[in-house]
C-alpha cells in the first residue's frame, strides 16, 4: 500500500506554537470580522471552536475541558493559520499583520510557546552548522591546519546540542513532551525506511513500556502518524508472523493504557490493520482484547464497526439492538434489515422482503433500522412495512446500531436465530431467499 508522505519534523513544525489550556486568546487588529477556528485533538478525535474576531481585533476561545495539554490549530478564514500548544490556563496570540502564521504571530506570555520555538530553531540551527562541519572535517587530510579551526568548532557544537538535550529532558513543559514524541517518530520513519531490525526492536520496546501515550494522544498529527509508521515498522522489520507480532505488541502496549487512552489506541491500530488488510492482526487483538475485558465498551466509531465485525466474521453472538427488547421467544430467528429510504437499492430490496414477508411472519421476527436523518421521510416509508419494530435515531450510518454491527453501506441484512448468533449477512433479499429456500410468487 501507499505511504503517508513523511515530511521531516523540522519542516512539519517550522511554524508550530504552543497552545496551552482553557482559554486562546487572539490579538489581530488587521483580521477583525473575520471568521476563526480552534481545532484541537483527542486521539484522532478533533473537536473545534469558532468565533469572529471582533471589531477590536479581539477573539478568545474556550476549550470546554480546563486541564486540556495538547496541540491546537488556530485557522482564520483567508489569512493563514497556525499550530499551537494548549497548556496553560491562557494563551495569548498576537498578531499584527494581515495574515497569521509562525512568523507573523508573537507569544511573550506562554512559557510553552517559547520553548518549543527555542527547541525547534536552535535543533534546526545546530543540525545545519552540524552538517557543514562534518562535510569540512571529511574534506582536509589530518594535518591540514583548516582542521584545527572546525574540530574545536564541532565540540563547541556538540556541547551546545547536549545542553539543549538537557534542557528538554529537564522540562516538565507539554511543549518538552511533543518534541521527544517527534524524535520518537523520526527515529520510527528512519527504522522504518532502512529496515534496521536492531533499531526497531528498540522503538518497539518503547512502546510498548514508557512512550508518553497520554500527551501523544493529544498531540494532532503525530497520533496517527505514530501509529501508521508503527504498523508499518513491523511490515519492513518483522518476519512471515508479522501481524501476530504487531497484534502482540499492541496488546501489550494496551495493558499500560486506562479509558479514554486504551479506546483511543486499539481503535487507531485498528484502523492501520484495515488500511493494511491485516486481518489476522484484527482478529487477534480484537479476540484477546473481548477476552479479557469482558466489559469493554466504546464509543468511537471505527472501533465499534471493527468488532461488529470481528462478531459476525467469527459466528458469536450479535450486539443487542439499542431501542429494542433483547430477545422475543415467539421466533426461531430474527432478521434485521438496515436500509437507507434515499437509496433506490434499499427502495428496490425493501419491496422485496414485503412481498415474502407473508412467508416470514410466522417464523421469523423482522425489525428494520434506517439510517434516515430526515423525520418525515422516515416516517413516509415506515408506514408501509406491515412489521411491528421499526427503529431510526436519525444519525445516520453514526448511529449506535450501525456502528455496532458495522454497516458501512446500505442495504444489508442480517439473519439471527434467537440467542443472538448470527445465521448469515446479505446485501439482497434474493440471498436471502436461497438461504432460507424460500418460495415466493412474485414475478421479477
Amino acid at each position: 500500500m501507499a505511504k503517508k508522505m513523511y515530511i521531516t519534523i523540522i519542516l512539519m513544525l517550522a511554524g508550530i506554537s504552543c497552545l496551552s489550556a482553557q482559554e486562546v486568546k487572539l490579538s489581530a487588529p488587521f483580521l477583525s470580522g473575520k471568521e476563526a477556528k480552534l481545532y484541537y485533538f483527542a486521539g484522532a478525535k478533533v473537536d473545534s471552536i469558532v468565533t469572529v474576531v471582533n471589531t477590536s481585533g479581539k477573539a478568545i476561545f474556550s476549550i470546554p475541558k480546563s486541564n486540556y495539554r495538547g496541540m491546537a490549530r488556530l485557522i482564520v478564514t483567508g489569512s493563514g493559520g497556525i499550530e499551537i500548544v494548549v497548556a496553560e490556563p491562557v494563551v495569548q496570540l498576537e498578531c499584527n499583520a494581515s495574515v497569521i502564521n509562525p512568523e507573523t504571530v508573537d507569544f511573550q506570555k506562554s512559557a510553552e510557546n517559547q520553548f518549543l520555538k527555542h527547541i525547534f530553531i536552535s535543533q534546526s540551527k545546530y543540525l545545519r552548522q552540524q552538517v557543514w562541519l562534518k562535510s569540512g572535517n571529511e574534506l582536509f587530510d589530518s594535518g591540514s591546519p583548516v582542521l584545527s579551526v572546525i574540530q574545536p568548532e564541532l565540540k563547541k557544537l556538540e556541547d551546545a546540542m547536549t545542553k539543549l538535550n538537557n534542557e528538554i529532558s529537564a522540562s516538565k513543559l507539554y511543549a518538552a513532551k511533543y518534541f521527544r514524541l517527534s524524535e520518537y517518530l523520526n527515529r520510527l520513519f528512519n527504522a522504518e525506511q532502512t529496515e534496521n531490525g536492531a533499531e526497531a526492536a528498540i522503538i518497539r520496546k518503547e512502546m510498548e513500556e514508557n512512550l508518553d501515550i497520554a500527551s501523544l494522544y493529544t498531540s494532532g498529527n503525530l497520533w496517527e502518524s505514530v501509529l501508521n509508521f508503527y504498523i508499518s515498522l513491523f511490515n519492513q522489520t518483522a518476519g512471515e508472523d508479522k501481524q501476530e507480532q504487531y497484534a502482540a505488541s499492541v496488546l501489550r502496549t494496551s495493558q499500560r493504557l486506562s479509558a479514554p487512552l486504551l479506546e483511543a489506541y486499539i481503535s487507531g491500530c485498528i484502523v492501520e490493520t484495515e488500511r493494511f488488510g491485516w486481518n489476522r492482526a484484527q482478529d487477534n487483538i480484537l479476540s484477546k482484547l473481548l477476552a479479557s475485558r469482558s466489559d469493554f465498551k466504546t464509543s468511537l466509531s471505527p472501533l465499534q464497526r471493527a468488532i461488529g465485525a470481528y462478531l459476525a466474521r467469527n459466528n458469536q453472538s450479535m450486539p443487542n439492538l439499542i431501542g429494542l427488547s433483547k430477545t422475543n421467544k415467539k421466533y426461531a430467528n430474527t432478521l434485521i434489515a438496515f436500509y437507507d429510504s434515499d437509496c433506490s437499492s434499499c427502495v428496490n430490496e425493501m419491496f422485496r422482503l414485503l412481498t415474502i414477508y407473508p412467508q416470514l411472519q410466522e417464523k421469523v421476527r423482522v425489525v428494520s433500522i434506517a439510517a434516515d436523518m430526515d423525520k418525515k421521510r422516515y416516517e413516509e416509508a415506515a408506514r408501509n412495512f406491515p412489521w411491528q419494530e421499526k427503529l431510526c435515531d436519525f444519525k445516520g450510518f453514526s448511529g449506535e446500531n450501525f456502528s455496532n454491527y458495522n454497516v458501512v453501506g446500505t442495504p444489508s441484512f442480517f439473519l439471527m436465530d434467537n440467542k443472538g448468533k448470527l445465521l448469515g449477512q446479505f446485501y439482497s433479499i434474493s440471498d436471502l431467499e436461497e438461504m432460507m429456500k424460500i418460495q415466493t410468487n412474485t414475478t421479477d
